[in-house]
């Protein structure tokens, strides 16, 4: 009987984690048309010339931040050693803290994140600094959009990152 009894608690444990294990589709990971693999240039063509850059050059790693205003941003980046022109760095990220985009299927910021849990399942809820997040990975990408939420469920940031 006890092992017939352990053997259901691991099955109802391992059931629980693959409950968690949602993804989200990688044309999703995308506001406004941009989102990591795009290049700068098209960034750029799409947005026009970013209010103010932030170059960066650390750990082999070399990019630059576009801020488009005090809510959007875009990060492009490359190897060190690559010589490539900044119209070519490839996006590896954006921060998105307004509703002024959105995702192609219309998530933005101001929406419930039971939205996002309806479209894609219930992730695990994360807390960093205060801060309360949900980040669904990509398929076959290393790639992962993250929601921050309020007390209230409420997103106040979509943020898309990559090690790519």
């Amino acid at each position: 009987m006890r092992k017939i009894l352990l053997i259901l608690g691991l099955t109802i444990l391992l059931c629980q984690s693959v409950a968690f294990a949602h993804w989200m589709p990688r044309e999703e990971m995308y506001v406004g048309g941009v989102g990591a693999g795009c290049t700068l240039g098209y960034v750029k063509s799409v947005y026009g010339e970013p209010k103010e850059k932030h170059w960066f050059n650390t750990d082999g790693v070399r990019g630059v931040t576009y801020e488009y205003s005090d809510t959007f941003s875009v990060t492009g980046r490359t190897g060190n050693q690559d010589p490539r022109a900044e119209d070519d760095l490839i996006v590896v990220g954006f921060s998105l803290k307004d509703n002024s985009l959105s995702t192609p299927s219309g998530l933005t910021v101001g929406i419930h994140y039971e939205t996002v849990a309806g479209m894609f399942g219930r992730v695990e809820k994360s807390t960093f600094d205060g801060r309360i997040s949900y980040s669904y990975p990509a398929t076959q990408f290393p790639i992962e959009m993250t929601f921050y939420v309020d007390d209230k469920g409420i997103i106040t940031e979509i943020y898309e990152g990559t090690d790519f």
